[in-house]
């Protein structure tokens, strides 16, 4: 996701707004894409395109989740203040909805207006009614939260005993955690860019080699996937070493 030049020197507000979109970047790219939501599409379906079909339940894994830790900890003053009533009906509400479903509300068409509900809190952060307030524990919960079970930990699990899976069970979950992946990286470059006391941490060799293991398995797209030939094992091995590195952050952030 593009940032602005010197990022890290603007307002607050504009910081917010910055890494809320970093969240909901890959999301939107697949929404408006030449065949859009692919999931619970009943003609280019998981079935047809499972490749892209379990990337975008990936992206939309690792945006829901982000969008809760953005929501609930980071966009409030402290941790028994309100949520932004336009983050929380975009979480609870919009976002809720089962990306794979067939029923109405479509979730195109609930993830859109989702999508609007976020436009509406950065528009309440320029008028003044909103709050963004990221702490330095906002940060340190941040690397936490991804390197955690519900994002890298649950990218791992998808590849344990990827020797042992059919071919069309590994295919899937690799791109799985291809999209899980893209949003992450959007996610902690951001966060990087933004807010300089990451990098005042002597951090710049450990956010190097995360981004270079993460942007492999982005742009892994072999002509074909067994479970012995370009295996899930590559992916894992990447998935490791990126998290061993953003843990070196995570804890040099803490000291």
């Amino acid at each position: 996701m593009p940032i602005p030049a010197e990022a890290d020197k603007l307002p607050e507000i504009e910081k917010g707004k910055i890494l809320l979109d970093s969240i909901t970047f890959q999301m939107r790219r697949e929404l408006n894409s030449t065949f859009g939501w692919s999931l619970n599409d009943i003609i280019f379906n998981r079935f047809v395109m499972d490749n892209r079909a379990y990337r975008q339940y990936g992206v939309y894994h690792a945006t829901r989740f982000l969008l809760d830790l953005y929501s609930s900890q980071i966009a409030k003053l402290g941790s028994s203040d309100r949520e932004s009533e336009f983050l929380y009906k975009a979480r609870i509400n919009s976002f809720a909805i089962d990306p794979r479903s067939f029923m109405l509300p479509s979730a195109e068409g609930s993830y859109k207006k989702g999508f609007k509900l976020l436009e509406d809190y950065k528009k309440s952060l320029d008028n003044g009614t909103g709050v963004f307030n990221c702490r330095s524990d906002d940060l340190y919960a941040s690397f936490v939260a991804v390197t955690g079970e519900n994002m890298l930990g649950y990218a791992l699990g998808l590849l344990q005993n990827a020797q042992d899976m059919p071919f069309y069970t590994l295919d899937n979950r690799i791109y799985e955690v291809q999209g899980i992946v893209l949003v992450l990286r959007d996610f902690i470059h951001t966060l990087y860019m933004l807010y300089p006391e990451i990098r005042a941490k002597n951090n710049e060799e450990n956010m190097v080699s995360a981004m270079s293991y993460l942007t492999r398995i982005c742009d892994y797209d072999p002509l074909y996937i067994t479970s012995s030939f370009n295996s899930g094992e590559l992916v894992l091995s990447y998935l490791l070493f990126a998290k061993a590195r953003l843990e070196d952050i995570r804890n040099s952030i803490r000291m």
